[in-house]
This record gives structure tokens, sequence and C-alpha cells, in this order.
């Protein structure tokens, strides 16, 4: 596939001054229907004006920059104008994302259909993404809720509502596979709430069954390489450790993106496997494929799969009830 920016005379300057980003609200309520995307230049990294932004432009792509990105183009020597080229990289990436337009998805497809992200800010807010079998970054959902735990009701609905979304798409003459990512622990009630969507849907003719997997992040565990002289070397990326038949480590992230100290893996459970030839192996290989698929730069590299990674960034949206258009980038 092959992308075409918009020329020149289709790109248009709207300037605020301070804070005062009146003149720019009033312009885009003026020509809603002509704007495609924006992005917004901010005085600085941590601009109160950036949530601002973001609601003003919900309804559109919208992504942010700040004014010494921009004048690095002018500030850095020669040898570290790199920088700069990609950091416009990207920019432009995350907002081709956020347009619909996929710089990179999977080769080869996963073993489930539909993978569904949980991610919850304790007390405020539970999020949901819809990821396909590719990568392929397809809605959220989000909810209130009171405490850290997600209710039955909730998680039966959401995933109903996703799975009736995806009608087009599902297996015909088999029964849906449906893998769940949830960041931390996972509580009964959502694994009846799981189940609860399983009959739910089963009694509209979808047939569907489901594996939940635990992806722990914060763990007292660390990965290492013992070198020839007994000395402790990094850990690669990529690496696995089985723990049981359920649970272990994985380090996402490692050598060389890391260089110093050792890399903390991630602490992997399969709680709940009913999809067929499906296994905690085949669990990991699938997170560690999904880390890769951020797509707000070229260069970077998240530590957890974008199920949950997308689910966790939209949280900070949700929270203020901000509704973005396409992935949080």
């Amino acid at each position: 596939m092959r992308t075409v920016l918009p020329p020149k005379n289709r790109i248009y300057l709207w300037d605020y001054s301070g804070e005062d980003i009146w003149d720019v609200q009033e312009n885009f309520e003026k020509f809603r229907d002509n704007v495609k995307a924006v992005i917004c230049i901010l005085p600085g990294k941590n601009s109160s004006l950036y949530f601002e932004f973001k609601r003003i432009f919900e309804d559109v792509p919208c992504q942010m920059a700040s004014k010494d990105l921009i004048l690095q183009r002018y500030d850095l020597p020669a040898n570290k104008k790199h920088v700069y080229f990609n950091s416009i990289l990207n920019l432009t990436c995350g907002l081709l994302g956020k347009c619909g337009i996929r710089p990179w998805l999977l080769k080869n497809k996963l073993k489930g259909d539909i993978y569904i992200g949980v991610d919850t800010k304790p007390g405020k807010v539970a999020t949901f993404t819809l990821i396909g079998k590719q990568g392929d970054y397809e809605k959220e959902n989000k909810r209130p809720i009171r405490g850290s735990k997600i209710d039955e009701e909730t998680v039966q609905d959401v995933i109903t509502n996703f799975v009736m979304g995806s009608r087009k798409v599902l297996p015909k003459g088999r029964a849906t596979n449906i893998i769940v990512h949830k960041d931390g622990e996972v509580y009964p009630d959502e694994r009846c709430g799981v189940e609860k969507a399983r009959v739910h849907l089963e009694k509209r003719g979808i047939k569907m069954v489901f594996s939940i997997v635990s992806i722990k992040e914060r763990v007292p565990y660390r990965i290492f390489r013992e070198g020839n002289g007994g000395e402790i070397l990094h850990c690669p990326s990529g690496i696995f450790v089985k723990i049981t038949e359920n649970m272990g480590l994985l380090a996402s992230v490692g050598w060389p993106l890391i260089k110093q100290g050792l890399s903390k893996p991630l602490l992997i459970e399969l709680i709940e496997n009913h999809v067929p030839d499906y296994s905690l192996n085949d669990a990991v290989k699938e997170i560690y494929y999904l880390s890769f698929l951020h797509w707000e730069g070229i260069v970077k590299k998240p530590k957890m799969p974008i199920t949950i990674k997308y689910a966790d960034e939209y949280a900070i949206f949700a929270e203020k009830e901000i509704d973005i258009t396409g992935p949080p980038l």
C-alpha cells in the first residue's frame, strides 16, 4: 500500500497565543466538515493544552508535537539531525495510525479470531480494546467501575457487543476463538462474565470458545544470561522462561533495546483455556508479537502487547471523558 500525504495547498495553519486557543476552536467549528486530521504544536511537553486540544479535536485524528521538537530542525548540529527526522517520522507514523492506516501488521495470522485487552483504573474506569487476528486495532469501549474489579455483567456486555459488531469477519463452520488479555489479576467475577458472554452469544447463534490470560508487569523477577566466566549478562528480547504448565516469564524487551540493567519480564499466566490447540507457549508467543504493533513510532517498542498498551493509554482519555478517534497513539 502506498500512502500519499496531502499537498501544501491542503494544509492550513491556525495560530494561537499563550493559552488562548479560542480562535483555533472557532476555526474548527467553522470548517469541521473539511478537516481530516490535525497536528497540534504545544508550547512544551507537559502543556495543559494537551487535553484541551484532545477534547476539541476528539472527532478527528489528532496528533501532538511540542515546540521543542520543531526547533530541533534549526538547533541540532548536522551530526544530530537524525534525531529530528526520526521524531518527525514517529509523528507522521502516529497520525497515519489514527487515520486508519496501519504502517505494519503481522504477516501470519494469530490463533485467535478476536483479541480483547482489559485494563482498569481502580475506582474510575475499565477500558477494553478489540484487536483482530493480524494485529489490527478495531475499536475500544469504556465502563465506570467502583473498585479494582469489573463486575460480570459489564464483562458480559462488552464482550457481547464486540463479538456482535464483528459478525461479518467471524469464522464459519466452527466456534469463534476469543483470547482475553487482562492487565494484572483476573478476578472470579471477570471469569464469570466471559462465561456468561459465551452462553449469551450461543443463544444468539454464535458459538465461541475462550482463553483468559493474565499479564503482570510489576513482578519481582529478573532474567539474565550467565557468561563463560560466570558474569551476569544482559538478557536478549524474546526470551521465555517456563515456570509451570500455565505460567511463565517473558522478556518482551531486553538487549539491545535495554543496554543497562537486567530485563524486567512480564509474568504471564494462562488462567482459563478452552481454545483448541492453544497453550501457554502460544499465548506467550502471541503476546510478544503483539508488543511490536504500537504505531506511535518507527523506533519505539512497548513492553506490553497492544491489547493492553492501547487499553492503558485509552484509559487516560476515558477518565477525562474524552472520546478520541482512532488508536490512542
